[in-house]
């Protein structure tokens, strides 16, 4: 048992430190403004309840005025900001969003606005700041059409998107990663798809029953992106059931849809109605091609291989 006089001893010390941040409190600007702002009447005894929370208050920041970012929060928990909420004889700390970790959580949401299939991060990280202007092409043209496209989308008006084709290494996928940060600073998703990879993980999901959901996925893309297409093995079930398949329901809901080819619209059409199964199918090859033409506005690319 602690003896009489230590008791005595250590209870006038607690007194002692209360009485000490008591003072502290009163004289605190931030505490000094609460009494001055508040609704509800905030008594000595009030104050003298609630030290410890007050002074919490106190310590911590308000409009991030302490922290220079997300990162370095001295708050806790980290992202909140405080603020009094006096009820029933109590004094009460209550945490909101701070603006750094508003910031943070925009930016996040944004990064996750754009999603990819088998696309390289440098198309997926393209903006219309960092692309390289070639005086020997026609690049200057074609990204007003699709900074044009973008903020039609962006503005919730119905707009073709683009179909853009030219030979190989000359930036037609750089370019629809350019669109896609575009239409991500407007809070706009959208899913970039590389067609031959794509098509062999629809293939790939009968074995695992994932298919539906993929090929259900890609077709309901807010803005889908379909790059280098043509590119693929043209099968029967490639084109009548896959990209057929997306391009309808797409062209019915009004999507946007960009597309990336090497092939111009009639080249991809006279590809597509060819098949080593089937032999030559010129009807269906036109009903895909008829959705496209639907979907797209065409463009050609011009420009050197930057990959040599």
């Amino acid at each position: 048992m602690e003896p009489i006089n230590q008791f005595l001893k250590n209870s006038k010390k607690i007194k002692e430190n209360n009485d000490k941040l008591y003072e502290e409190l009163i004289r605190h600007p931030r505490i000094i403004e609460l009494i001055e702002n508040s609704d509800v009447e905030i008594t000595r005894t009030m104050i003298r309840n609630d030290m410890l929370q007050l002074k919490r208050y106190t310590e911590q920041s308000l409009a991030c005025e302490k922290c220079g970012s997300l990162a370095t929060c001295i708050n806790h928990p980290e992202g909140y900001v405080p603020s009094i909420d006096v009820r029933g004889g109590r004094i009460h700390i209550i945490y909101s969003v701070c603006p750094n970790k508003k910031k943070e959580d925009a930016f996040r949401e944004r990064e996750r606005m754009i999603e990819s299939y088998h696309v390289p991060k440098d198309v997926k990280d393209a903006t219309f700041d960092t692309i390289f202007l070639d005086p020997d092409s026609n690049r200057q043209e074609v990204i007003r059409k699709a900074i044009s496209s973008s903020q039609v989308i962006s503005a919730g008006t119905d707009a073709k998107g683009l179909y853009i084709h030219g030979s190989f290494g000359i930036g037609k996928s750089y370019l629809l990663g350019c669109i896609a940060n575009e239409l991500k600073e407007k809070s706009i998703s959208s899913m970039i798809v590389y067609v031959p990879e794509i098509i062999r993980d629809l293939k790939a999901g009968f074995r695992d029953g994932t298919t539906d959901e993929k090929f259900n996925t890609i077709k309901n893309a807010q803005v889908l992106m379909l790059d280098d297409l043509g590119a693929e093995d043209v099968t029967p079930w490639v084109r009548d059931e896959v990209m057929t398949g997306i391009l309808h329901y797409r062209m019915v809901e009004g999507l946007p849809t960009f597309i990336s080819s090497n092939y111009s619209m009639n080249d991809l059409e006279y590809r597509y109605s060819r098949t080593k199964e089937n032999g030559v199918e010129e009807t269906k090859a036109m009903r895909m091609l008829e959705r496209i033409r639907s979907l797209c506005e065409e463009i050609q690319l011009h420009g050197k291989n930057y990959r040599d």
